[in-house]
């Protein structure tokens, strides 16, 4: 009986998935509240550490910093990377944050953001990114009209 957990773990092991190891960080401007007429320009900084990949795919995680003189957002996500090719990947992206709520009423601090990029790789790990985010509080408050972001990103291989 031992030696068929033992078997198990060790085949467990040999499939897991490759350590990934790849931090970089996410800057540039984006444009908030793009499906309304009260759009507002911000800075978006995010950090991003892949620490798994199952072979054109790679799992990480961040944390993620909206600033503007209207709003702030500071959030926790969770990355799903995938290599389309050489020079193309895209990602998914989702996690819980704070949104300060001064100016547009999400209705609740408590908002998550998830989004879709794309990224051209340049050299030496650089990568240039567009991405659109949506922000909602997922139903936690009885108000959501969750909005919309595009932001376009230098990422930088640390």
């Amino acid at each position: 009986m031992r030696m068929k957990w033992l078997l198990m773990a060790a085949l467990f092991i040999v499939s897991c998935p490759v350590l990934a190891q790849e931090t970089f960080v996410l800057v540039g401007p984006a444009v908030g509240n793009v499906q309304n007429k009260n759009r507002h320009l911000y800075g978006s900084v995010e950090i991003r550490h892949l620490f798994l990949s199952w072979g054109k795919l790679s799992l990480g995680a961040g944390g993620v910093m909206d600033v503007s003189s209207l709003e702030n957002y500071e959030g926790l996500n969770l990355t799903l990377q995938y290599v389309l090719s050489d020079r193309w990947s895209a990602s998914l992206t989702s996690g819980p944050g704070r949104y300060s709520d001064h100016h547009y009423d999400l209705g609740s601090h408590l908002e998550f953001r998830s989004g879709l990029e794309l990224f051209y790789h340049l050299k030496k790990g650089y990568r240039l990114g567009v991405g659109v985010f949506h922000y909602s509080n997922g139903g936690v408050a009885r108000h959501n009209p969750g909005t919309e972001s595009v932001r376009v990103a230098l990422v930088i291989p640390l």
